[in-house]
């Protein structure tokens, strides 16, 4: 007997009909459990602050005059780990006799879009907020990093890398970065935040570059250095950058479960803080699965880079494809479905994407695309929009509007199906529908089989993502 399941879909759930063998996985679920949150995770934080990896206590890294920069992730991370952890590295260093003057915030967004006043009350929280931004004719000391700006060259790796940085890094006697461990579809988790999240456009040119970013063998969730090529131009940029500076950044990250709950909190340097984190994290988000024919992957409106409207957005309905440490999670000749609305709307944020997805018409390889980086770097219009008025960076529409290529190397079908521009979808290389039911006929159509192995995932985009070991 089928059975009906509840999906995600823009705004809203869509109910869909799938065989009754059908896995359906959610964080929570038998498959996934849920890892219980730290009942006093303020506690953790001051602990790992007195004893972190790989780094003496945070107290004995400064001194009375020591000026000091708290770098800490944009929203695209959940902000609940920041506001605990940022009060606890201003308390220590205030205990350690540093001035609260001497101390700046900043938010490292790489080459995301700056943060309103307002959004980064929220994300900091109105007590710290408060403290560091003056309304009353003062200077603020909480800034948003700009990878076009103010930043100092520090050289190159090994392998080629431009290394390129806030100057808060060649300037400031510390750097803490306030980071947060959840899993991600390159290079199996996050951190080092540094090595992007305060990374000029050099640095995010190398380290996002069609090579190092873009290619089939590296659209994994593997951390191992050896077996993904970014985290190893990620951990070598991030080398250089502590020795050009002469300077170790030191961490504090948070391993995130739902709804902003906090699963364990570790401070110190990288990589050595790597070897406690990762393990940790794959006990809480590494599950075991067999490979599939079919995966179905809802999709809510707010993609965070932009709503699902926009078609620069329909790379990440590939997520689930690339969350794996080896093996493909789809078997071949196998299809995704993805449940979205996406009617071609482009939203203020990204006034760069509607070009970028012309351009991307004229080119026959998502590297070609690249060509035109220089372009979009120096682009006034593009540029005093990211500057002033809280757009992306320029050159971030050229790394999202190709990343429906994604779905070409992942599966041997990708439809999208719901409230969307059938023309839209088309012209990214992938097959509209107007419906679920519609969908899965398409996905059975060259299948080859009657009886697939689904898996179901209802809120992949929502809930904490699995990293699948596909056995």
């Amino acid at each position: 007997m089928p059975k009906i399941v509840k999906i995600q879909c823009g705004p809203g759930w869509v109910d869909a009909t799938v065989p009754d063998s059908a896995i359906v996985l959610q964080y929570g679920c038998d498959l996934f459990p849920e890892t219980k949150p730290l009942s006093d995770p303020a506690k953790v934080a001051r602990e790992a602050l007195a004893s972190p990896i790989g780094s003496a206590p945070l107290a004995d890294l400064v001194s009375e005059g020591s000026r000091v920069t708290i770098a800490f992730d944009d929203p695209f991370k959940s902000p609940a780990p920041i506001r605990i952890t940022i009060p606890a590295v201003v308390e220590e260093l205030l205990r350690a006799g540093v001035a609260e003057g001497d101390i700046d915030l900043v938010c490292a967004g790489g080459g995301h879009r700056k943060r309103t006043p307002l959004e980064l009350r929220k994300l900091l929280g109105a007590e710290i907020y408060d403290r560091f931004c003056a309304f009353d004719g003062g200077v603020s000391r909480i800034r948003c990093h700009d990878c076009t700006a103010d930043n100092v060259y520090l050289g190159q790796t090994e392998l080629g890398d431009h290394v390129e940085y806030d100057k808060a890094l060649a300037e400031s006697d510390l750097v803490v970065y306030a980071g947060t461990i959840v899993p991600q579809a390159f290079g199996g988790y996050a951190g080092q935040g540094a090595a992007i999240g305060l990374a000029g456009a050099r640095t995010l040119d190398s380290l996002h570059s069609h090579h190092v970013y873009k290619r089939k063998e590296i659209m994994n969730s593997n951390y191992l250095p050896e077996h993904n090529i970014y985290r190893r131009h990620k951990l070598a940029v991030h080398r250089v950058l502590e020795e050009k500076t002469g300077k170790r950044v030191f961490y504090i990250d948070a391993i995130m479960g739902r709804d902003g709950g906090t699963c364990g909190v570790h401070a110190g340097c990288a990589p050595e803080l790597e070897e406690v984190q990762y393990p940790l994290a794959d006990r809480i988000f590494r599950i075991s699965v067999p490979q599939f024919d079919i995966v179905v992957v809802g999709v809510p409106h707010d993609l965070g880079y932009d709503t699902s409207d926009n078609p620069a957005t329909l790379g990440n309905l590939s997520q689930p494809l690339r969350m794996v440490t080896d093996k493909p999670l789809l078997r071949d000749p196998g299809a995704l479905i993805a449940l979205s609305q996406c009617r071609g709307i482009i939203s203020r944020h990204r006034p760069a994407d509607r070009e970028a997805l012309e351009l991307f018409r004229d080119c026959f390889s998502l590297d070609e695309l690249y060509v035109h980086s220089d372009y979009f770097w120096n682009h006034s219009e593009y540029l005093d929009a990211y500057r002033h008025h809280y757009a992306f960076c320029p050159k971030h529409s050229l790394f999202m509007c190709g990343d429906a290529s994604h779905h070409w190397n992942l599966a041997r079908k990708s439809i999208v199906a719901g409230n969307v521009v059938p023309g839209v979808i088309r012209e990214h290389g992938l097959t509209p529908a107007p419906d679920f039911d519609t969908a899965y006929k398409l996905a059975l159509d060259g299948l080859g089989k009657l009886a697939p192995d689904v898996l179901v995932l209802p809120t992949f985009f929502s809930d904490p993502k699995p990293i699948f070991d596909v056995q």
